[in-house]
């Protein structure tokens, strides 16, 4: 087995761009595909964005195209979801400062020798400007969700110990790894990402251009995963690897996996000192993602949203 690289720390989302303009009036090739009020996503635009994941699919695997259209309805669930969340921080007066931008572009770029980074956005035919909008607008993505959900689903101490006290059995046993995962929607470009890990690409940056999983943003770091969390489809390969190892492409109904594990060990008590970070990042993780739903729902219902079928 192959050992994984040093996982770089950024952000880089090539998924769920939402490069979307305030247009409101198209034509011909500038047809709309996605409004949202005055936020307009054009049909060539999508299509432009799509052909990174478009890439990876196996012409042979998938002589219907059946894959192919259920890949794109879930990039235009992704990209409705982010340009929703983009017209509330119109409403908000929100926006990513020059400064703001520069820092996150100077933390992506940091864990890259050289001219890495360029390389990797010209193998992806990605240019830098336009990688560097999109990355713009996913941080006021993250910095709307931040504002709106974070402070309102914080854990005070006394709910922290509470958690902590109903929870600390399942901490004294079994063995546990810390893993990163990379999900996506086709065998064909499942291999395709393997070959590039076996080649030395980094797993991390692998995982934000092409993961659909929830940790993608994180590089693919899901933090430590205990023996009966996860489907035995999973877990058994994932519990063979040694630390450093990276798996073989795996399939589940939820599409092709590859994870790398960075490191095992024996779960032990920990005193809540040891603890009270993780179950707060934890608490407030599990929150924020139930309220999630019904917060972008209520957006939802409030903005014009056309979407052109055309998409699919």
């Amino acid at each position: 087995m192959l050992k994984c690289k040093k996982i770089a720390i950024g952000f880089l989302t090539l998924l769920l761009v939402s490069g979307c303009s305030t247009k409101t009036e198209t034509s011909g090739e500038d047809r709309i595909a996605i409004r949202v009020d005055n936020r307009v996503l054009t049909l060539a635009q999508f299509n432009e964005y799509f052909e990174v994941i478009n890439m990876g699919f196996d012409r042979e695997d998938d002589k219907d195209g059946i894959a192919i259209r259920q890949a794109r309805l879930r990039f235009l669930l992704q990209l409705v979801e982010e340009m929703i969340i983009l017209r509330r921080a119109d409403e908000l007066h929100l926006e990513i400062s020059p400064q703001e931008l520069d820092e996150a572009v100077l933390d992506f770029k940091k864990d890259y020798p050289e001219t890495a980074f360029e390389d990797l956005l010209f193998k992806q035919a990605v240019p830098f400007e336009a990688w560097k909008e999109r990355l713009k607008r996913r941080l006021l993505v993250e910095k709307v969700i931040r504002k709106e959900l974070l402070n309102e689903n914080s854990a005070t101490p006394e709910e922290i110990k509470d958690y902590y006290d109903k929870h600390r059995e399942e901490w004294s046993h079994g063995e546990e790894v810390r893993a990163h995962h990379i999900l996506v929607p086709s065998e064909g470009l499942a291999k395709k990402v393997l070959e590039r890990l076996q080649n030395g690409h980094d797993f991390a940056t692998l995982s934000r251009l092409h993961s659909l999983a929830p940790e993608a943003l994180d590089g693919g770091d899901m933090g430590y995963v205990d023996r009966g969390q996860l489907p035995s489809s999973l877990e058994e390969p994932l519990f063979d690897l040694e630390p450093g190892d990276v798996s073989s492409v795996i399939q589940t109904p939820y599409g092709f996996h590859i994870f790398c594990v960075v490191e095992k060990r024996e779960t032990r008590v920990p005193n809540i000192e040891a603890r009270i970070e993780k179950i707060r990042q934890g608490m407030q993780k599990e929150r924020m993602e139930t309220a999630y739903g019904p917060w972008l729902a209520k957006l939802r219902s409030r903005y014009h949203i056309e979407i052109n079928k055309e998409i699919i």
